[in-house]
């Protein structure tokens, strides 16, 4: 009987122990969480950076302006991704593109495209494998088109004046790819991109359907 009071009063004493050690240890020294079904923790955030050629969906604005990025014809994407869990994370994506008009000299559309959306693995992780993705947002696009006129105050001594004027539209996105790991930290990303606008009609002095398909390859880096 002595002994198994004994006994308990230590058992008493280790559970009150070990609460005050839970409620007095900060919680930046206790260890990350480790998700039971990967055994990995979750990036803090993983940031993304993209080159893509451009393929507009109308054909006036495919036919009469190209794309040209620095004298490249290709759109610069990048953007941050925020995991919620090993499938799914959340996504700000921003793209950028100079269109160049083919027969008019100094005229040219310049695109910030701003993506808010989720970017989902579409299966499970194999190490040093292809995973496939896809992902799908709401597009917020500011486009202006900038030229130059010969303007003059009195009739005569005609000035080169440079002017723009800016569009607003949304739209929709959806994209596929694959990606391969190089390491725990970064991969190489390869995919398809559409994106489509409705928001802007021609009809009323817009720009119309500014969207396209992108391709695009880019690279990836996670961090902790």
């Amino acid at each position: 009987m002595i002994a198994y009071k004994i006994h308990k009063r230590r058992v008493k004493y280790v559970n009150i122990l070990t609460l005050f050690i839970l409620f007095t240890t900060p919680m930046s020294s206790l260890p990350a969480q480790v998700l039971p079904d990967s055994g990995k923790t979750l990036p803090d955030v993983v940031f993304f950076a993209q080159g893509a050629g451009f393929i507009p969906f109308r054909e006036s604005y495919r036919i009469n302006y190209h794309t040209s990025l620095a004298g490249i014809p290709f759109e610069f994407t990048g953007g941050l991704c925020f995991p919620i869990n090993t499938s799914l994370s959340a996504m700000f994506e921003f793209r950028y593109k100079r269109r160049v008009a083919v027969n008019i000299p100094d005229l040219r559309i310049k695109t910030l495209e701003i993506e808010l959306g989720a970017r989902d693995y579409l299966e499970k992780e194999h190490e040093n494998d292809l995973r496939l993705y896809g992902n799908a947002g709401l597009l917020l696009a500011r486009a202006a088109t900038i030229g130059t006129i010969e303007a003059t105050a009195d009739g005569n001594n005609p000035k080169t004046t440079e002017v723009s004027k800016d569009y607003f539209n949304i739209g929709l996105a959806l994209g596929l790819g694959i990606e391969y790991p190089f390491s725990k930290i970064s991969a190489l990303a390869f995919g398809i991109h559409i994106g489509v606008y409705f928001a802007d009609p021609i009809t009323s002095g817009g720009l119309g359907n500014i969207g396209g398909l992108s391709v695009e390859l880019g690279y990836r880096i996670a961090l902790w």
